[in-house]
């Protein structure tokens, strides 16, 4: 679905980034605007080692 992955460097896991997989970390899909006006997909993976907690 995405046309751009951003996945979390060093994790726990090896992050699925295919079109059609579903990775475990439970990704996040958002709609961007590109810059010649059109849109496109972005999944933000998220880390399962918690450091999202620790950046708070």
């Amino acid at each position: 679905m995405a046309d751009l992955h951003v996945t979390p460097i060093g994790d726990l896991i090896e992050h699925d980034t295919s079109i059609d997989g579903q990775c475990a970390c439970g990704p996040t899909d958002k709609l961007v605007k590109r810059d010649d006006g059109s849109i496109g997909w972005l999944t933000v993976h998220h880390s399962l080692d918690d450091r999202e907690a620790s950046e708070g």
